[in-house]
This record gives structure tokens, C-alpha cells and sequence, in this order.
């Protein structure tokens, strides 16, 4: 019936042809007076604006003229800049979110202003609005008026339950229902539009939006009275009420959005809040929207009703000024941010965008309005071609690279074909639901949905199958993985979770506000969590299960300006021209400050001491150099692609990268020097990693998991269960690991070195209890706020009441910092502390130690034990002097002399910073060896020619973590060897076990287990104690609070982890920590943090309170993992674990407890600087959104080339480069309007880390 499968569609100017649109296309769809009729013509032509639409003036429904090209172009497709202007028609674009409240329906309200749009009705003609969605029907056609200024035309739906899809723009089929109402439906989303049928009622030629629906049933509904919108209401119990105004002339506007809410009080009076205010001016023009703060952001307009300025709540404005085609030429922010101007030739079809800094940029675009070419300002193009329905077909970048996609007649993404020929092809159900997605590699993935479009099974390409159930509304009731566990989950009406019951039967509830905001949560130990929210949605206060409370203020424009924590401490943030941060203050009133260039470019930090970092660009806005607090100048070269091709240290050596049609890294070098090289499989992960001190080789499953990783030819193999967890592991020397889950998904007993250790959890997932071999019990007690209270040891079954071999206790202020220890074994230490959480002091019986910070947080007083106070002096973060030790540092800022009165070290470098050589006192020379990811595999103490090694130390790595040692030595005429191999806590760095291995005398070859050793480790996850196998307790040595232990080496060696990723040198007393070496004498690093200031403030500095925070990597304060890109979208993508889902509903589940962090997986790759970046961003997001940091990470050995792109993306906001500590929430990657700006959440206190 329909002609083609998709949907009819009709001519451009197809007419009324009979039936009720030809009887009613006399006096029903005349032109009301003063309405303008536009004329034809291109873009910017006589009789029309820029961009096609009808020329400005009164309004008008008749579209005799009307190009449905252009007014079918959505906003968030368009090529943007300034603040933000269609670079093509010159139209002003702004969107605002007015409402958001979670569901699996999401209620979202919200507005767009384009300057040529003239059919807006209640927030005044240039605004389109969700309040405005309607249908028109007119002689033309159908015309639907979207919520983003869309308009669709469809022809006269004469058939009732026929699909017609627009003349142009999104393909949206359009169904007149047998009742004669319409449907419109969004496929790929699954949400139908309702709309009435003709009448009395809601009118005969506009029919407003009466309804919104999914596949489930879901339903918005939209209510008035006499025609006039009044309410909007949810089917999950959100209900808007929407008042509205006469204003003479003009029509009815909205006054308020007010949130209606059921009694809150018990008296039965409902309750309501106010979540926004408008205000109109005399045309009836939007001119004022005021939350919460009671301040308005302030709209103004000309004689047509384009947007001439705004001026924000916070003061700053910015301005558009018009070419008399209606164009806008100029956008001038204040003190010139964001400044631009545009020269348009549409005859030509160019525009010209000149930046605030005098850059310019040449768009060129076709005759259907579509960008085709970019050249930035240093002459690069980027080339691009569409089908008519603006969907992309391929992308051709500078060096020539092109990528190609593939599209359905229904506008689903079908194939992509990488610039080296690799190609991923999706295939699609009948509901637009992809249902296989076949990767290179030869990997394919199959998904299966039910009736309503929930994903109901998942296959992965090993063939495991995750599944998933819902109720009739379609919420998810239930998460089944590949092994049969399953985690039972309960919903209120709107589908947000109530009940989350684990595997085992461990439940969190949930209380929801009347924003959709979690209340209380009440873990599955009874213990409450209380919120507090602002009526946008932002956190107000929480109070934790101890009572204490923190608290955040923000200003009038929703950013949090101040966070008290439970001490009461203020910490303080302020804000400049379109939300940069310019100030951050500490309780202590230590202060940095930040300058940003007018694009918003970082280009000054000034620390509290008053030094400067310096940012410079080049004319594309690639970080070109910064010249630190030291002096010290880096530089970096790019490509046409943008990609980093060369670095230069402050030293003068120079790194060149070459790269693959995807980006990847090839090959480095350094002078004539190949100083690494990498090979990839199809699927574009790393295969092979080689440099002149070793090759790498990875084995990999079908999903790319690495099996095995042969070193030089040591092997370490890995297996893993059916849920990608690993279950075997086997080192060089051959000792294995085996270890076996719960039902949650949590470790349950750890096999290793002839020795079962198993673990006991509560209901709330915290580790009570450990059996470390036959006859050593650990326990484990916490407060109301999780934090670990206790640590013993007991030498038989705690039950039977035998004496501790060891307790350990901890007390802790209300901030979480730690205030004292009580130690059976190492003696009670007591803690000062000042108000940033540093320790200032340490008190136990015979042993003082105190310190004394400036006020950049630089340690200049070191009082020790048996030792007098002594001063250290910096030039900016070097340390030059502590006491009468002296210390030297090369231009990039490396050590490379260390003076102890008669005693000197020196240590050499290579361009990568790392340790290569060391002469230490007594003529002992060390050379060091890595690998081409940058870990240390290998450390020789050489002979005294320097000809040859006589004890060398072999190093294995399991990821970021040391597995294994082979220690050989010349001893007594014969080489000896030993092995040590460790095991931690899964994806921490908390080790569990020490195992010493030696081989046998009669077979070299074969390895035996001579020593087990349990690891019982502090908060921090510092080794503390030794529990060998016959319950033997070997106390670590007592160390200092910067890590440099004081007493001897125990007899049987002892363990040479320190704190959290840090491996203790003997001979130079320096901790491998990873990608740097630490100092425990000074508290610092050798080295500079590769990353600069974007992890922490100080690049030489470790963590702020050691018993506090952690830094394994030995690359930033306790971040683990950085953004990889500078902006997101709202939502999570289409597929994936989330769905779609609101970002922030997420990080709601994740406050709420509903979700851990553990169930947030976050995909990483190594940047070329060693920290780890994360792939999926928006899991990063919504952790950081929920002050939470990542402990679920995978690392990616391959870096596809999409996001390696990402890392040079233009600026919104915040730092100036990639990887960053923050990104910004943006409605798509082509509009800059920032909803929302996220941080890595700090640091927690390790009593918060429930660890042993």
C-alpha cells in the first residue's frame, strides 16, 4: 500500500488533491493578515533569510516558499562557532535545558532559539520550545514543529495507518491514525509523538503535542485547558505545571515551570517548587529565565526578533551584531572571549571564521548546506560528503586518510570503513535495533530485544551470553550473567531503581525525591545515607551513616563555587568568562590562580608561591610548548591530522613519533635512534612491542584479552571464567594463581604457593575475615561509615578466643583523615594534622617526627627521629637541599646528583625520564632496562669494568602491576637465583601474597615453592605485616610518614613493596613507583610528573597525606584514570552496558548505592606520557558525577584512531589539553553550550577504602 518499504513521501510542493485536506483547503488554511509569504531562492537570497527559512517579520503557518531543506536541518547537526552561530546561514543558535528528570522516559524540557525562526508561540516567535511541539496542516501538507526548531513536512496523510516520511530532514515516519489523530515516531529512540485528530477541541489546523510514548508504554502527557497548555505529566508521577500569561498583542506565554509534588508534610497538602521563572519584554520576547538563585540570565533582541545578547547571571555577556541578509557577521563576548567574526559568500558557498585571536578558518559547503571542506588556519582540509538526509558518508582528514560509512534507507548506521580498509558492519532488526555488529578482527557481537526494544541478551565474540529481564514498563528487573548469577533489581513507576538485590540476597534501597534524586539509601546493613538537592539537580549536602555532613553552595549559575567538608572546612571555587575556573582556594587560604586566553585556553597557572606556568598554541590550538615553575620549556609538533608527531624536553632531546593510517604508534625515536617499535592485529590491538632492551609479544582471545604476554621469552599466561575474570595465572617461573568468585562476582579464595587463602564478606561487600593458610585468621571490623576500625591476627580460629598475634587500630577525624593508630606490634602513633589534611606531626613512644609546609605545599621542615630538624630549600618545585644532603637536577628537571657530605650518587636518563644508570658511593654501577610500554624490566649491578653483569634482577609484569622477580647474583664461584612472585587484591594495587620460589639443584629448569607468605596491608594498602603458612607474624620495619623505613632488613628478606605501585631500590634507596622513581627520605619525586600540572599542582610532589591517598602509578595524586576527551553527550550511547542512559541517572544509582563503582567499567589506554586515559568517557563521567573514582579498568592495548582524534578536539572549557581532570556535558559534539561541567573526584580518604 505504501510504495517504497520506508514510508511514502511526497513532491516538494505536492498540494491538497482531495479528501478532507481538499475541502478544507479554502478558508481553513488562508494566510492570516500581516503574515509574510517568503520568496524562493538559495541561501541568503532576496525574499528569504540565510538560512531558507521565510524572510523575518510578524510570523506566518503559510509556507508558500518555504524551503523544507532548511527548516528540516536540526541544530545539533550544524557546523558552529562563536557562542554559537551556523557557520554556513549565519543563524544565531542557543539551547536551554528548563527541566530534567530522570527515567526510562526521560521528562526533558527544554528550548532553542534560531534568529530566522519565526513560529514560536510560548516563549515568543524565534524561541521553538517542547511546550511548542505541534502539528500544522495547511493546502502543502503536514508540517511538524520539533523542539529543537526543526520543522518537517510531510505530504497530506490521506491513508489511515500508512507511513509517510518528510520531504527532507530526519526520516520520522509520520501515521494518520483510524481516529484521525497523527503519530509521529522517532525510530532510532523508539518514542512516538501523539497528536490529535482535527476539532472543536484542539483545533483544525494547529494540533498540539498531546502525548509522548516508548515501546513500553511510557507516557508524557501534555494537558490544557481551553486550549491552553497547563500541564505536563508523567506516567511515572512527575508532574510540571506550566502557567502561563496573556501579554497583549503577542499571545500567552509561560510565566513558571513548577514541580507539583505529593504532601510532604502529612497533613495532606501537596507541595510544589518552582524550577523556573520567564519574563517577556514588550513584543512578547523572552528577556528573563530565573532559577533557583532568583537571578535572571537577561535575552535582548532587534526589530526582528533575533537574539542580540545575553547577559548571564554571573555579569558576562556576549553580543551578535547582522548583515542586512539577516546573517550574524559578529559575535563579541565580553573582554573579547570567544570574539568572532564571519564573512559569508554564498555565492561561493565559504564562510570565513576569524577567531578573538585573529585566526582564520575557511568553511566551504554545497548546495544542500552541508559542510564539505574546513581548512583550519594552517592551510590543513578536512573533507567530507553527505547524502541528502545529512547523514556522512565519508571523512577524509589532512594526510589523506579517509573514513566511510555506510547508511540504511531508515537512517541506520550500517557500515564503517577505517582508513586501513578495517570494517565494522551492523545489522538491524525492524525496530532500528542493532542485533550483530561484526568488528575486524573477526569478532562479532549479537543482540536480542523483546517486544518493547529492551536488550534482552547480549553475545559476546567468545560466545558468552549476558541476559536481562524487565517488567511491562520496561524496567529492568533483573541482570543475569554468562555463569547464572543474578542480581534482581525493582523500580518505581518512572523506572528509576528502588531495590537492588545482589546474587547472594544483599539488598540497597532506595528513597527518591520528588526530582528523581535519591533521598536516602539504606545499604543492606541498615545503614542510612541522606541528600540533599537544589531544584537543579545539583547536590546540596550529604550526610553520611556516622551523621557527619558536607555540604556545596553554588552560584547563580548552578556551578559550585564552595564545598564544606564535615570539618567545616571551605573549599573555594571562582569562575570567569564562560565558566573557566580562575581561582581555587584551600581552607588555609592557599590560592592558585588561572589565566585563560579569549578562546578559553589555559595560558597561566601562578601557584601560591607566586611561580607561573606558562601554555602556548599553535595556530590550530595544539599545545605548542609550556615552560613550567622551573623554567623548563617543552615543546610539541603536530601533524595536518593534529596528531603528535614530536617532543622536545628541556633538555633538548627530541622524540619523533611516526604513526598508522589509524594513528597509532609505529615507531619512536630519538636522534637516528629507533627507541621503540608496535604491531597490531586487525582488530587494531597491540601485538607486538619492541625496543632494544626487550620484545613483547601478547597472545589474545577473541575478545582481546591478553592470554599470554612473552617477555624476552619469560611467558606470563592469564585464563579467565566466562564473565572476564581471571581465574589462573602462571609466572615464568612457574607459579600459579587460582582464584575462584562468589556469586556477586567478588574474590572468594586465592590459590597460591601451596597455600588457600579465603575471604569472608558482609552483606555490604566489606571483607570481614581472611584465612591465610591452614591455622591465620584476619578480622576486620568498620564504623557507620565504613571506614575500617580494626585489624587482628589470630593464630587459630578467632572464634575459640586465643590471644591476637597482631591488632592494628585506626581512629579518624570527621573528614575521613586518619588522627591516630594503635599498633600491638609497632607501637599507638598519634597524628597532628592542618586544615588541608597534611601531617604535621607524629607522636609514638620514642619517636617524634614533625613538619612544616609552605604555602604551595612544599615540605621545608623535617623533624625525624634520633635525627635534628632539618631545613630544605627548593628552587621552585626542585628540592636543592634537605639538611646537609645536596641535590642537582638537569635541565628537564631530572636528579643527576645527590651529595651526602663525602658520599655522591649520580644518576643518568634517557628522553623518556627514565632511570637508566646509577654510580652510587663505593663504585657500584646499576643499569636499568624497560620495555617499550615504559616498565622497568630488568636492573644489573655491573662488574667493575662495567664489561659484564654480576647480579641482575629480572622483572614480569601482570598489566600495571609487578607479578614476579628472578633475582640471580655471582655468588661464591656459581650463580644463585630466587623468585619472588606477588599477588594483589583484582584491579588494585593491595598486594595479598608473597611467595619465594627457588629452582631445583638436580633440574635448573624446574621451579619449587620455598616460602608463603600472607600479606596483611594498612589503609593505604602499604605491606604491614608477613603471615607465613605456619602462622608466623614478620612485622614490617617501622617507617617514617614519607615511607623510608627505619630498621632493618628481617632475616627472611622481607617484602620490597612500599607504598601502593612502589618497588624499594636497596642501592640507591629510591622506590620504583611504575613511570618514576620516589624518594622516601624527601617525600618527592625524581622526576617531573609527565602530565605537568593536570594531576596535581606540584609535578614533583607525592600524594598530600601518605596515609590518606595513594599514587601506584607514580604519575598523579590519586587519579587513577584521566578524561580522554573534552565533552560529552548527556546520555550513554545506544549500545553498551548503560543504554542510552542519562549519564546522571547513573551517577544518581552509583550515590545511591544501587550501583558500585565496580559496576562501571572504564575502558583505558596508555598515553604516550604512561597515565592511564580512559575510551569511555561517560562511565568515567558518571563516576566523577558521583564523587567516585574507577576500579573496574581495562586496559586497552590498542588506541583506535577515533580516539586518539579526541585528544585534540577544541577546547570548551577548563585546561588546555588532554588528558584532563575534567569534561564538559555538552547536548552533541557540534554545540558548545556547556550543561555541565565534570572534575575527577578528588582523592578519598583510605579509611573510606574498606581495605586491609
Amino acid at each position: 500500500m505504501g510504495g517504497r518499504r520506508g514510508g511514502r513521501r511526497g513532491g516538494r510542493g505536492s498540494g491538497a488533491a482531495g479528501g478532507v485536506f481538499g475541502r478544507m483547503a479554502g478558508k481553513a488554511f488562508r494566510a492570516p493578515k500581516g503574515r509574510g509569504r517568503g520568496r524562493g531562492g538559495d541561501p541568503g537570497g532576496r525574499g528569504r533569510s540565510p538560512s531558507g527559512r521565510g524572510r523575518p517579520g510578524q510570523g506566518g503557518r503559510n509556507r508558500d516558499g518555504q524551503d523544507p531543506r532548511a527548516d528540516g536541518r536540526p541544530p545539533r547537526g550544524r557546523c558552529k562557532g562563536g557562542d554559537p552561530i551556523d557557520l554556513i546561514t549565519g543563524e544565531v543558535l542557543l539551547t536551554h535545558t528548563d527541566a530534567e528528570l530522570p527515567g526510562v522516559l526521560p521528562l526533558v524540557l527544554e528550548r532553542t532559539h534560531i534568529s530566522s525562526y519565526r513560529d514560536g508561540l510560548l516563549f515568543g516567535r524565534s524561541w521553538a520550545s517542547t511546550l511548542d511541539q505541534r502539528l500544522e496542516l495547511d493546502a502543502r501538507g503536514v508540517h511538524f514543529l520539533a523542539a529543537d526548531g526543526t520543522i518537517l513536512t510531510y505530504p497530506q496523510a490521506l491513508l489511515p495507518n500508512v507511513r509517510f516520511v518528510p520531504v527532507e530532514g530526519p526520516q520520522w515516519p509520520l501515521v494518520l491514525t483510524v481516529d484521525g489523530g497523527y503519530a509521529l515516531t522517532d525510530p532510532q529512540r523508539g518514542w512516538t509523538f501523539h497528536f490529535p485528530a482535527p476539532g472543536e477541541e484542539h483545533g483544525w489546523s494547529t494540533l498540539p503535542l498531546t502525548a509522548v510514548t516508548d515501546r513500553a508504554g511510557n507516557r508524557i502527557e501534555f494537558l490544557y485547558e481551553e486550549q491552553t497548555l497547563t500541564e505536563v505529566r508523567h506516567s511515572g508521577g512527575y508532574r510540571i505545571a506550566v502557567d502561563t500569561r496573556e501579554i497583549p498583542e503577542t499571545g500567552r506565554r509561560v510565566e513558571s515551570l513548577r514541580l507539583l509534588t505529593a504532601e510532604t508534610d502529612g497533613t495532606g497538602t501537596a507541595g510544589e517548587t518552582t524550577l523556573v521563572r520567564f519574563g517577556y519584554d514588550e513584543n512578547g520576547l523572552l528577556s528573563e529565565v530565573v532559577n533557583s538563585s532568583g537571578r535572571p540570565l537577561r535575552l535582548t533582541y532587534d526589530d526582528e526578533a533575533r537574539l542580540t545578547g545575553w547577559t548571564g547571571r554571573d555579569g558576562f555577556w556576549y553580543r551578535y551584531e547582522y548583515d542586512d541578509e539577516g546573517r550574524a557577521v559578529r559575535g563579541i563576548g565580553k573582554d573579547g572571549f570567544l570574539s568572532v567574526t564571519l564573512a559569508h559568500d554564498p555565492g561561493n558557498r565559504t564562510t570565513v571564521l576569524t577567531d578573538s585571536l585573529g585566526r582564520a578558518t575557511t568553511y566551504r559547503y554545497n548546495e544542500r548546506l552541508q559542510i564539505v571542506a574546513v581548512t583550519d588556519p594552517s592551510g590543513a582540509t578536512v573533507r567530507t560528503e553527505w547524502d541528502r538526509y545529512d547523514r556522512l558518508l565519508s571523512r577524509t582528514d589532512p594526510l589523506g586518510g579517509t573514513t566511510r560509512y555506510g547508511w540504511s534507507e531508515h537512517g541506520d548506521l550500517t557500515e564503517m570503513v577505517r582508513p586501513d580498509g578495517g570494517r565494522i558492519l551492523v545489522t538491524y532488526n525492524e525496530h532500528h535495533l542493532p542485533i550483530e555488529v561484526s568488528e575486524p578482527g573477526d569478532r562479532i557481537w549479537r543482540y536480542g530485544y523483546d517486544g518493547a526494544g529492551n536488550i534482552v541478551q547480549v553475545t559476546d565474540p567468545a560466545g558468552t551470553t549476558t541476559r536481562q529481564t524487565y517488567d511491562e514498563r520496561g524496567n529492568l528487573t533483573g541482570v543475569t550473567d554468562a555463569l547464572g548469577n543474578t542480581t534482581r533489581v525493582e523500580s518505581n513507576p518512572a523506572g528509576l531503581p528502588v531495590r537492588v538485590t545482589d546474587p547472594l540476597g544483599n539488598t540497597t534501597r532506595v528513597e527518591l525525591g520528588p526530582l528523581g534524586r535519591p533521598v536516602a539509601v539504606t545499604d543492606p546493613l541498615g545503614g542510612v545515607t541522606r541528600y540533599g538537592w537544589t531544584p537543579e539537580g545539583r547536590p546540596a549536602w550529604r550526610t553520611l551513616q556516622d551523621g557527619t555532613t558536607e555540604r556545596w553552595t553554588y552560584d547563580a549559575e548552578a556551578r559550585p563555587v564552595e564545598h564544606t567538608d564535615p570539618m567545616g572546612q571551605v573549599f573555594r571555587t571562582e569562575y570567569g568568562a564562560f565558566g573557566a575556573v580562575v581561582a581555587e582556594t584551600a581552607p588555609d587560604g592557599t590560592r592558585h590562580t588561572y589565566v585563560h586566553d579569549t578562546e578559553l585556553r589555559l595560558s597561566t597557572v601562578t601557584n601560591p608561591h607566586g611561580l607561573t606556568w606558562h601554555y602556548t598554541y599553535d595556530a590550530v590550538g595544539n599545545l605548542s610548548s609550556e615552560t613550567d615553575f622551573n623554567g623548563r620549556t617543552l615543546s610539541y609538533s603536530y601533524d595536518g591530522a593534529r596528531r603528535l608527531i614530536s617532543r622536545t624536553n628541556g633538555a633538548g632531546e627530541t622524540t619523533l613519533y611516526s604513526r598508522d593510517a589509524l594513528g597509532q604508534v609505529l615507531e619512536q625515536r630519538v636522534g637516528d635512534r629507533v627507541t621503540a617499535s608496535f604491531t597490531y592485529n586487525p582488530a587494531g590491538e597491540l601485538l607486538t612491542a619492541v625496543n632494544p632492551d626487550a620484545e613483547v609479544r601478547f597472545e589474545r582471545d577473541p575478545l582481546g584479552r591478553v592470554l599470554a604476554e612473552v617477555c624476552n621469552g619469560r611467558t606470563l599466561s592469564t585464563r579467565y571464567d566466562a564473565v572476564g575474570r581471571p581465574v589462573l595465572r602462571r609466572t615464568p617461573s612457574g607459579a600459579e594463581s587460582a582464584w575462584s568468585y562468589d556469586a556477586a562476582g567478588r574474590p572468594e579464595a586465592l590459590r597460591t604457593g601451596g597455600q588457600v587463602t579465603t575471604f569472608t564478606r558482609d552483606a555490604a561487600g566489606r571483607e570481614v575475615q581472611r584465612q591465610i593458610g591452614a591455622g591465620t585468621v584476619l578480622t576486620q571490623q568498620y564504623d557507620a561509615a565504613h571506614r575500617l576500625l580494626a585489624q587482628t591476627l589470630w593464630g587459630t580460629d578467632a572464634t575459640q578466643h586465643a590471644a591476637p598475634l597482631q591488632h592494628r587500630g585506626y581512629g579518624y577525624r570527621a573528614d575521613g583523615h586518619l588522627r591516630g593508630i594503635s599498633d600491638r606490634l609497632a607501637g599507638d602513633r598519634g597524628l597532628d594534622l592542618d586544615a588541608q589534611g597534611r601531617v604535621t606531626a607524629v607522636h609514638a613512644a620514642g619517636w617524634t617526627e614533625r613538619y612544616a609546609y609552605d604555602p604551595a605545599g612544599n615540605l621545608v621542615q623535617a623533624g625525624l627521629p634520633q635525627r635534628s630538624v632539618e631545613d630544605r630549600e627548593y628552587s621552585g618545585t626542585l628540592i636543592r637541599r634537605a639538611g646537609h644532603v645536596r641535590y642537582e637536577h638537569d635541565g628537564q628537571g631530572r636528579l643527576v646528583q645527590k651529595q651526602d657530605g663525602g658520599l655522591n650518587w649520580r644518576y643518568h636518563w634517557d628522553a623518556a625520564d627514565r632511570l637508566i644508570g646509577v654510580e652510587a658511593p663505593g663504585g657500584d654501577r646499576w643499569r636499568y632496562t624497560y620495555d617499550a610500554l615504559g616498565r622497568r624490566i630488568g636492573k644489573y649491578r655491573l662488574s667493575p669494568d662495567g664489561s659484564s653483569s654480576v647480579e641482575r634482577v629480572d622483572f614480569t609484569w601482570d598489566g600495571a602491576v609487578l607479578a614476579e622477580e628472578l633475582h640471580t647474583r655471582w655468588n661464591g664461584g656459581a650463580w644463585t637465583a630466587a623468585a619472588t612472585s606477588w599477588n594483589y587484591e583484582p584491579d588494585t594495587h593491595r598486594p595479598l601474597t608473597q611467595v619465594r620460589r627457588a629452582p631445583l639443584r638436580e633440574a635448573p629448569q624446574q621451579w619449587i615453592d620455598q616460602l608463603f607468605q600472607g600479606i596483611v596491608a594498612d589503609l593505604t594498602g602499604t605491606p604491614a605485616e608477613l603471615v607465613g603458612a605456619d602462622g608466623a607474624v614478620e612485622a614490617v620495619p617501622r617507617g617514617t610518614l614519607w615511607g623510608a623505613q627505619a630498621g632493618p632488613v628481617p632475616p627472611g628478606g622481607g617484602c620490597p613493596l612500599r607504598f601502593p605501585g612502589q618497588y624499594h631500590d636497596v642501592e640507591t634507596g629510591l622506590n620504583y613507583n611504575y613511570q618514576r622513581y620516589y624518594d622516601p627520605a624527601t617525600g618527592r619525586y625524581q622526576t617531573a610528573d609527565p602530565l605537568g600540572l593536570t594531576p596535581s599542582p606540584d609535578p614533583h610532589a607525592y600524594v598530600a597525606n601518605p596515609l590518606a591517598m595513594i599514587d601506584p602509578l607514580g604519575l598523579e595524586e590519586g587519579h587513577t584514570v584521566l578524561f580522554g576527551q573534552r565533552r560529552v553527550g548527556p546520555n550513554f550511547s545506544s549500545q553498551g552496558l548503560f543504554q542510552g542512559r542519562p549519564i546522571a541517572d547513573v551517577a544518581d544509582d552509583l550515590r545511591a548505592g544501587r550501583m558500585s563503582p565496580n559496576d562501571v567499567p572504564v575502558n583505558v589506554f596508555r598515553h604516550s606520557s604512561g597515565l592511564l586515559v580512559a575510551e569511555n568517557n561517560r562511565s568515567l563521567t558518571a563516576l566523577s558525577m558521583a564523587g567516585m573514582q574507577p576500579t573496574n579498568i581495562r586496559v586497552m592495548d590498542r588506541v583506535p584512531q577515533h580516539v586518539l582524534d579526541r585528544l585534540n578536539e577544541t577546547p570548551v572549557s577548563g585546561p588546555p589539553r588532554l588528558p584532563s581532570t575534567r569534561v564538559a556535558i555538552t547536548p552533541s559534539q557540534s554545540d558548545d553550550t556547556v550543561l555541565r561541567e565534570v572534575r575527577i573526584a578528588p582523592p578519598p580518604s583510605a579509611g573510606c577504602e574498606g581495605g586491609s
